[in-house]
């Protein structure tokens, strides 16, 4: 019987040197293809673990900068474990890590990232609701801190009152959180734009004519405020107005 391929090139005579590069190989030259490729994914896997963990305990470095290069390595990761300690820190009681966080979380591309910081958005909608302060202020901070997010257009869509799925009382803590946050002319002009003096939403015109501003400077001041709003944005600066 003829000697298969394989069985020929293991036992077939070699060059002088030839069993040192063969050592070098490893397992690699016994391994079939399929095993070989399982074994490199774990091994990559497994080091893709490691980073992860040494992120991790950077995020903890006292210099401000290398956190923030952490938490935008770990985003650029796009890998589950990473995702989870993102999350993990804007989950947390520290504002500080909320900002980690938000900045990991927007520097992913891909989807797991976005998908965890809708979810976070969505779970502080019960917060909103709450009688305790300090729980309607760490979600409506949190909120504004990440930026615009779905849960954040439906929250303004729902301060009127017409939406099933989130309650009046949470949407316009919200509403009332992020004019708090803007500066004094841009929170004026959206207040009355968004009737959240007297539940009537007014017009640019109608509010130039309130104001006795020019109607361009009110569509610039409306402008800027949503900007503002939907900008993921540091913890001082929104704290610093609305608390």
């Amino acid at each position: 019987m003829a000697e298969s391929e394989e069985t020929s090139a293991v036992d077939s005579p070699r060059p002088p040197g030839a069993g040192d590069d063969i050592a070098a190989l490893g397992a690699a030259v016994s391994e079939g293809e399929g095993a070989h490729l399982i074994r490199v994914a774990r091994e990559l896997g497994s080091d893709t673990a490691a980073r992860v963990q040494r992120l991790e305990r950077q995020l903890d470095d006292p210099d401000e900068l290398s956190r923030s290069r952490a938490a935008i390595a770990l985003g650029d990761l796009n890998d589950r474990n990473a995702i989870a300690v993102l999350r993990g820190l804007l989950e947390s009681d520290d504002p500080d890590a909320w900002a980690l966080g938000v900045t990991g979380l927007r520097q992913s591309r891909e989807r797991p990232g976005w998908l965890c910081l809708e979810s976070v958005a969505r779970a502080q909608i019960p917060a909103l609701g709450q009688a305790d302060s300090r729980a309607n202020w760490a979600a409506s901070t949190r909120l504004l801190m990440m930026g615009r997010t779905k849960t954040m257009d439906r929250l303004f869509r729902a301060a009127d009152g017409h939406s099933r799925s989130i309650p009046a009382s949470a949407a316009i803590a919200f509403v009332h959180a992020a004019m708090a946050s803007l500066d004094d002319r841009e929170r004026e002009v959206m207040e009355l734009r968004l009737g959240v003096r007297d539940g009537r939403a007014a017009t640019p015109e109608q509010v130039a004519e309130t104001l006795g501003a020019d109607e361009d400077l009110v569509r610039s001041l409306e402008s800027d405020a949503w900007v503002r709003i939907q900008s993921p944005r540091p913890y001082t600066a929104i704290a610093g107005r609305g608390r």
